[in-house]
């Protein structure tokens, strides 16, 4: 096997797989190296909302922006990947976010106000319109924007998709293989050292998630990306799915494609375990409850944990790393990689 390739990528996440895969596109050549399997971390346990537009903040706009190219870029995405013979369960459902108090709806009226001019076709729902679109929702919610060019998508499918595709593309993709080091003459990157030996490459890319920061002691820079845990669950209640990801103040709802519903999110500040607590899976179904009360007879499916990248600006780390030649950096999106991932990833291609 020839251990080269113009492109190393350690991580084997959506940001991984995706730079690989755009990276194909062009006619570079990758290989892509992850320590477990493909989106085992925060990719497969994300809740996989793609809703800039309240997962983002605007005041940033070059951030901003590049969320809704990402946006606008998933659907072409999903049907490529789809066309390629795997499906990554996009959906472009909408996303509606309700209130339950006068001030709370008062809070969304204002961010519509910003978020008519993007011509997203952002509307306001009064309550008995959020009832005729979710009969199930509970009575108490007083109204709520919709913005029907949101949705989701399943992240493991996506993650699976990408691998898929960049497979047939050319791509070389190692599971269950560590990244121990890379290989350098001077200050250039010229490789990395794994569990199944060393890979040249022309250029590294680190892609590792909340690992990026470990993996950063290989240089003599201070990368700041530091562990946020997340927890999800899933819940099942036959003749009860949500048309599109409902978003209360405490939490939301996630529609999936098998009919269950997915629950999220906690947040735990520099927890890098894999455990699911109890307190979370209680506040994720009071949050669940809260929106659906009928969900209280709901079936407990699963949880599941991710550990998400997070920096100290809340802004994500892209591109070369200062007096290293040769060697870049995708990480440090939090919540939002998911949904960052196409324009992100294609960008740094």
């Amino acid at each position: 096997m020839t251990k080269h390739s113009d492109v190393v990528i350690v991580g084997g996440g959506v940001m991984g797989c995706a730079t690989a895969y755009y990276l194909a596109r062009r006619g570079i050549t990758s290989s892509v190296f992850e320590q477990n399997t493909f989106g085992w971390g925060a990719s497969g346990a994300t809740a996989g909302v793609v809703g800039p537009l309240w997962h983002v903040p605007h005041d940033n706009e070059p951030y901003f922006e590049l969320a809704l190219k990402s946006l606008r870029m998933f659907p072409t995405l999903a049907s490529d990947l789809t066309d390629a013979g795997l499906d990554p369960q996009y959906r472009q459902s909408g996303v509606l976010k309700v209130a339950f108090t006068e001030e709370l709806a008062g809070t969304l009226r204002d961010d519509l106000a910003w978020q008519s001019d993007l011509d997203m076709a952002v509307e306001w729902l009064d309550a008995q319109e959020v009832s005729d679109r979710e009969p199930d929702i509970s009575p108490s919610v007083l109204g709520g924007v919709y913005s029907p060019q949101e949705g989701y998508v399943v992240g493991q499918s996506l993650v699976d998709s990408l691998v898929h595709a960049g497979t047939q593309l050319g791509v070389r993709f190692f599971d269950k293989t560590e990244v121990f080091g890379i290989e350098t003459k001077a200050s250039r990157v010229v490789g990395v050292r794994t569990a199944a030996g060393s890979f040249e490459a022309g250029h590294v890319v680190l892609a590792s998630g909340p690992w990026t920061g470990i993996a950063t002691r290989w240089i003599p820079e201070d990368v700041p990306i530091r562990p946020i845990k997340g927890q999800r669950i899933l819940l099942r209640l036959p003749g009860l799915l949500p048309r599109s990801p409902v978003h209360g103040f405490s939490g939301y709802c996630v529609p999936q494609p098998d009919g269950r519903i997915l629950v999220a999110a906690t947040r735990h500040e520099y927890e890098f375990d894999q455990v699911v607590t109890a307190g979370a899976i209680a506040d994720m179904i009071k949050a669940a409850v809260d929106l659906y009360p009928k969900l209280k007879d709901a079936q407990f499916d699963s949880a599941r944990v991710g550990v998400r990248p997070g920096t100290p600006d809340d802004l994500p780390i892209i591109g070369p790393v200062p007096g290293w030649d040769g060697l870049s950096i995708i990480a440090g999106h939090d919540a939002v990689g998911i949904m960052m991932a196409p324009a992100t990833a294609d960008s740094l291609a």
